[in-house]
């Protein structure tokens, strides 16, 4: 009696624990919660069972069918499945014919000549915010038939003890890429980019200027940004102004101008738009001393003004070279500012006072005009020293600027 006993128990131990119809999840540890782990789980698996030679779908399986089709085909269930329908037995055609009977119930179900999904879509766009498109895609199908003969013992276990034998196994598995496409987003710009002027540098994640996740829609044309580089003192004044503020005194130190083709409005956006664009600027470490800080648009609903941005001091590894570094957003694709602030009070510390608008390169600040340079008796431009330190005066033509490797820390400049 023994010896028959440990006969069974082989047996059992060698085929595995007899083919039961039901839903599984694969794993190599049981699952302690299955309520729990099949709410929307990542994959899962239907086990039908079938006797001898049949082929018919029971009760008992149309149960089991129904509630998958409840969970895998639930719209609002977020996860995108595909189907591996395998059919194992020791004839071909009758596989066959279960897996073809499994397939049929699920294009029946709906309503079509193959397995149709409908699904609800969350969709997040940076400027718009978060919504819902009502998906409809043909779920994709794999069926495989598979002659348990000619396989390995282990090839015919689930979870390493329940047996697949004349059984149907159906396999869904979370696969987004497959369901709905590869592209499934639109982002500008398309990757992580840099753009360079001569001495200006602008690093742009990807996205940053405009994303939107998880949709087929188009996207608009590619990023195109132009620099324009306005720091040469000559230049700057010779044709003075001041930073347009409507109460603060801005002292202006030299402006680049950035033209793209994707310029966003402050209220174009329903989202705040993220600081997320990267620009950095030479200087020299009498500007940052002298607090030089770098100015944008800034909109409220009192209207638009210049502002101050948190700067940060950039050392290049194993240079002297300083770069003055800045966080902007998409709709500050405009001018940014090189300046200070000053009191109405140390205007004179800073221009030339002249007697009328008739003099060259002259500017107005309350009822007195100013300019930013006189002429020495050489036919040279000369500065007073407070301004003077507030430009990046080059006396030679400098090297284009190095790849940059920034530190881990950084100083902000003080209020």
């Amino acid at each position: 009696m023994k010896r028959f006993l440990l006969i069974i128990l082989f047996v059992i131990a060698f085929l595995g624990i007899q083919a039961q119809s039901g839903i599984y999840i694969p794993s190599a540890k049981p699952i302690k919660d299955m309520q729990k782990a099949m709410q929307n789980p990542e994959q899962f698996c239907l086990l039908l069972n079938f006797k001898d030679a049949d082929s018919a779908l029971s009760l008992s399986d149309l149960d089991l069918l129904d509630s998958v089709y409840g969970i895998a085909f639930d719209q609002y269930n977020p996860k995108l499945y595909t189907m591996l329908i395998e059919g194992y037995a020791t004839d071909d055609s009758l596989a066959q014919r279960r897996v073809d009977a499994v397939y049929h119930y699920f294009a029946h179900r709906c309503h079509s000549p193959f397995p149709v999904r409908y699904a609800v879509n969350p969709i997040h766009c940076s400027c718009h915010g978060d919504t819902i498109e009502r998906l409809r895609f043909e779920v994709p199908v794999s069926k495989s038939i598979l002659n348990q003969s000619e396989l390995p013992e282990a090839r015919l276990l689930l979870n390493k003890s329940i047996s697949v034998r004349n059984s149907v196994l159906v396999t869904f598995r979370n696969n987004p890429d497959e369901c709905i496409g590869l592209v499934r987003g639109c982002y500008i710009p398309r990757q992580d980019s840099t753009i360079r002027g001569y001495y200006v540098t602008m690093d742009l994640k990807r996205g940053s200027v405009y994303a939107v996740d998880n949709t087929k829609d188009s996207c608009p044309p590619a990023l195109h940004i132009d620099i324009e580089e306005h720091l040469d003192y000559h230049q700057i004044v010779e044709r003075y102004f001041l930073i347009p503020h409507r109460k603060q005194l801005l002292v202006n130190a030299g402006y680049i101008v950035f033209n793209s083709n994707f310029r966003r409005t402050a209220d174009e956006c329903s989202l705040p738009l993220l600081d997320s664009i990267y620009v950095r600027v030479p200087i020299t470490q009498e500007q940052w001393d002298n607090k030089l800080r770098i100015y944008a648009k800034k909109y409220s609903e009192k209207g638009v003004e210049y502002k101050s941005l948190t700067t940060k001091k950039i050392k290049v590894k194993g240079t002297d070279n300083l770069y003055a570094q800045v966080a902007i957003n998409p709709a500050q694709f405009d001018t940014l500012f090189l300046g200070k602030r000053i009191q109405p009070d140390e205007i004179d510390d800073y221009f030339y006072e002249v007697e009328s608008s008739r003099e060259v390169g002259s500017f107005k600040f309350g009822k007195d005009y100013y300019k930013a340079y006189a002429v020495d008796k050489r036919g040279d431009y000369k500065l007073k020293k407070s301004l003077q330190v507030l430009f990046r005066i080059i006396e030679e033509e400098e090297e284009e600027e190095p790849q940059l490797e920034l530190p881990k820390s950084d100083e902000d400049i003080p209020e």
